[in-house]
């Protein structure tokens, strides 16, 4: 629905010969919602002509809830400045409830506070952000669940034009092997629009990571965010909160940080949900040719099992090169699905296998409700077939008909817009949240739902897939139930509030500070 809807966005990757290595990485794209009227407006983030002293062209989309989107990028204070940008994560990081942005980018990143009016202001220096790293995918997440979100930065490589020799004869684009590992940042909200860097005295001052993507999760279920990163060809890392303001890395012990094998894949875009309804969360990871996705099922007792390989999962997979990953519910049976945005690097991929093309269709596996999934992209329609360097990767209810539609980026392409048309023959419920103790977005909150067919739960989350982020309001699928039996939120402040009896195919939003819920009509 691209051209109908008025998505008109071409990535730049500023390629001129020179085979820097960020070329190769593409944008992201985040899902927001920019003025405040509870429909989902786009952000497409770009790169740029590494030599002009032009702004650097983000894609900004207003919806205009009629199937349409309006381009207001001009004016909106995310022009005028010059960043080779690569993903955005979203949250209302002041509480006042406008959505902000951090832009991750090649020199460390940028935050831009929603001034209301359809304007952002870069914030980042008054903020005390930015260290210069090169950092591909970040997330929001109330760590120290003081009632402020903060900023985990997932930093890639240590990498910079000055360093930069190319890898080959001729020289072409190098492997991460060819650049060292860096350590995240973690950023504490203060208040009062300041953050403070806390990265050393939360543990995370190792520089072992080369990280592309991040997923928040409660992995022992103790109530603190822990959170889950993808390392390109370095051990990815689940690092568990201790609740003290520290965290552990555990992701050797608990079975996630390599491949069955024992060998470090390309850990790209992830995510984490509860695919098998066992109620406990598990962690989805998007890998390079020939490595498969990695689908990692939390057994409860503090170990993960790789479910992908010897099923579907890892058949279907294993000649993709694999960016964006998420769970989402497509048919609203009440089951996770799997959506995955392949595409190549560059040529080189060939060596290894001559069937290897740099553009690659997406995949979709559908969850048959007993714990496995069958391949259901061909049937997904023409538009979902269409190969394309895939990057990023996004889903949201863009026309308000209650199922989920995705938006996905391609490498020096077009971003296209796929909207879901039947997903909604099942029944559904979509939930937001407004947190007050809690941070204003429920970030963080777990949202429990119980019907006819049984029990569901998600978290409120900001990252997953790569560089970056769906939306906040949570999505349940009911699949012939008419009603929710019971809901029950808790809060990132401890707080917990039930409701019983909520109808079908609607949109409700939960208001901490009232103990309220109220039906949200959705007119266009």
């Amino acid at each position: 629905m691209s051209e109908q809807a008025g998505i008109a966005f071409t990535h730049d990757n500023g390629a001129a010969g020179d085979h820097w290595y960020p070329e190769l990485f593409g944008g992201g794209v985040a899902v927001l919602d920019l003025d405040g009227d509870d429909w989902p407006d786009l952000l497409f983030v770009n790169g740029r002509d590494w030599r002009s002293s032009a702004e650097t062209r983000h894609g900004l989309f207003r919806n205009n809830r009629d199937g349409t989107f309006t381009d207001v990028f001009a004016g909106s204070g995310l022009d005028g400045a010059q960043a080779y940008g690569l993903g955005a994560a979203v949250a209302d990081y002041d509480n006042d409830g406008r959505d902000d942005i951090f832009l991750t980018a090649v020199d460390g990143g940028r935050l831009y506070r929603n001034a209301g009016g359809g304007r952002f202001r870069d914030v980042t220096a008054a903020a005390g952000m930015g260290d210069g790293r090169f950092a591909v995918s970040a997330a929001w997440l109330d760590y120290d669940r003081d009632g402020l979100v903060d900023l985990f930065v997932a930093n890639y490589v240590d990498w910079s034009p000055e360093t930069e020799t190319g890898c080959g004869n001729p020289p072409g684009y190098c492997g991460p092997d060819a650049y060292g590992p860096v350590p995240p940042t973690l950023y504490r909200n203060a208040g009062g629009g300041r953050f403070e860097n806390v990265t050393a005295r939360a543990g995370l001052d190792d520089p072992t990571d080369k990280a592309m993507g991040v997923a928040v999760l409660d992995y022992d279920a103790d109530g603190w965010p822990d959170l889950f990163v993808g390392s390109d060809r370095v051990p990815a890392k689940l690092y568990r909160n201790d609740g003290a303001g520290g965290f552990v890395d555990v992701g050797l012990r608990a079975g996630v940080a390599l491949s069955e094998r024992g060998r470090a894949r390309a850990n790209m875009g992830v995510d984490a949900a509860d695919y098998d309804r066992s109620g406990r969360p598990d962690i989805l990871v998007g890998n390079f040719l020939h490595e498969m996705l990695g689908l990692y099922r939390n057994r409860g007792d503090g170990l993960f099992v790789d479910a992908a390989p010897r099923t579907t999962v890892g058949r279907a997979s294993y000649q993709s090169v694999t960016w964006a990953v998420f769970f989402l519910d497509v048919d609203l049976d009440g089951h996770l699905d799997i959506f995955a945005a392949n595409g190549g690097t560059d040529e080189s991929q060939g060596m290894l296998d001559s069937r290897a093309r740099l553009a690659q269709p997406p995949l979709l596996l559908r969850n048959r409700g007993d714990g496995t999934f069958e391949d259901v992209t061909r049937r997904a329609g023409e538009a979902f077939g269409r190969p394309a360097m895939g990057r990023g990767a996004a889903y949201a209810d863009f026309d308000g008909d209650g199922d989920l539609d995705l938006v996905l980026t391609a490498l020096n392409g077009p971003a296209r817009l796929l909207r879901n048309d039947g997903g909604n023959r099942n029944n559904w419920l979509r939930v937001r949240l407004s947190g007050s103790d809690s941070n204003r977005r429920g970030i963080g909150a777990v949202v429990r739902v119980v019907s006819a067919s049984g029990r569901q739960w998600r978290t409120v989350r900001s990252g997953s897939s790569y560089a970056s982020q769906s939306e906040l309001p949570l999505t349940f699928g009911l699949g012939r139930d008419a009603a929710v039996e019971s809901l029950e939120v808790t809060w990132p402040s401890g707080a917990t509030q039930r409701f019983g009896d909520v109808a079908a195919n609607r949109q409700v939003v939960i208001d901490e500070a009232a103990g309220a819920m109220m039906e949200e009509p959705r007119s266009r």
